[in-house]
């Protein structure tokens, strides 16, 4: 993708209902065999104080990812796209998460222009859940 195809400088917006059987499949490649924040109220309650499981930030990171590679192309962001989320309030069960950005900057490197967004997940009410920044090389 060369650098003037990004005019457009907003990413794909991405909406994702999280319910505990998807938080149950995300888990699953490795911690569902024993019970954790992500499976067991109890659990997130005593070690978070929370009275519900919690969704992985990970789910987060995946979904910014996958709002970049439609923004970048796979092809791009597959190769040299990166995903830096800090998480600010939980994700649980029944909310609506979604993903968006906007272009920060470019910067000419070695290999093209790096691009970096600006991006944000929030919920239903509109809480930002997390924040950061996506980047990937187009040429």
């Amino acid at each position: 993708m060369a650098s003037a195809e990004l005019s457009n400088e907003t990413i794909p917006v991405l909406t994702k209902t999280i319910t505990q059987v998807k938080i149950n499949q995300f888990e699953s490649c490795g911690i569902l065999d024993r019970d954790n924040i992500h499976n067991n109220p109890e659990l997130a309650k005593q070690r978070l104080g929370t009275t519900y499981p919690i969704a992985s930030g990970r789910m987060s990171v995946a979904f910014a990812a996958e709002s970049l590679r439609k923004f970048f192309g796979a092809e791009v962001f597959n190769h040299t796209g990166t995903v830096n989320l800090k998480f600010l309030r939980p994700v649980k069960e029944g909310d609506t998460i979604t993903v968006g950005g906007t272009v920060n900057s470019r910067q000419t490197v070695e290999n093209g222009t790096l691009v970096i967004v600006d991006l944000y997940c929030e919920n239903q009410n509109g809480d930002k859940t997390a924040v950061g920044q996506g980047t990937a090389i187009v040429s």
